[in-house]
Formats: structure tokens, sequence, C-alpha cells
């Protein structure tokens, strides 16, 4: 169950729900939303317990599509590896698929603005920056 449907069907206010967790409402605002998700394992086993189970990690990261062939078995043993040094492998996946997302966001707005940025650049460079005399550095 998403943490929006969870907090909605059982009344739970943002502030309660943190207060449980030891986090803030804002923080649990932004995990409701999708802005952010728990980090951690300890942090995700305390949100399951304080929701009796009904929001899971499963929850905040669900199965992704099948791997291309070859590729299950070459992570294997990252995983156990990982898994071995308590780390959370699939918080450390969604975080980097969040910070390739936010990357080909800004690649794709300069991309997408080039014409705009080089066209102010060459105004610069012809009049110099607007209000320059005022500086102090």
């Amino acid at each position: 169950m998403k943490l929006a449907d969870y907090l909605e069907r059982t009344d739970t206010t943002l502030q309660a729900l943190g207060e449980r967790l030891g986090v803030s409402h804002t923080t649990v605002l932004r995990w409701a939303t999708g802005q952010a998700v728990p980090r951690g394992r300890a942090r995700m086993e305390a949100l399951a317990r304080a929701t009796q189970g009904a929001v899971t990690a499963a929850d905040f990261f669900p199965e992704a599509a099948p791997a291309p062939a070859g590729l299950a078995e070459t992570q294997a043993p990252f995983a156990a590896e990982a898994e071995a040094l308590g780390l959370d492998a699939a918080a450390i996946a969604a975080r980097a698929v969040q910070e390739a997302i936010r990357a080909e966001k800004a690649r794709r707005w300069l991309a997408e603005n080039s014409e705009a940025i080089e066209a102010h650049n060459r105004w610069v460079e012809e009049h110099g920056l607007p209000l320059a005399e005022y500086r102090m550095f």
C-alpha cells in the first residue's frame, strides 16, 4: 500500500506518523508524495512496524522490469556482498536511478536552452555585465 493511501485510510496525520518514527512531518510528507524515500533498512523496517506492515519497502521500490539476459547473473555477487555488509542495495539503486534522472533532465534542459544561453553570453560579451559599474567585486 502506498504511504499516502495508508495515511488517508487510517486517518493518521503526518505529525503522528513522524513522531512514531522520529522524523519531521515534512519528511513523512516527502515520502508520501514520492519526493523522497526512507533511507536505510532500519528506517524502512521502522516504517513497516509503525504501519503494522501496511507500508513496506516494496511499496517504495516496486520490482523493476526483468533484467536483460545475463544481467541478473552478473549482479548476483554484488547483491550478496552488499547484504553481507549490511547495505541496503534497493535504496542504493533507487538513489542511483534518481541521480541518473536528475542528470539526464539537466542535460536535456541545457540542450533545449543552449541557443538562449549562447545568445545571452554573446550579449554579455558585446555589452558587458548589466549594472557592472555598481558591482563591488
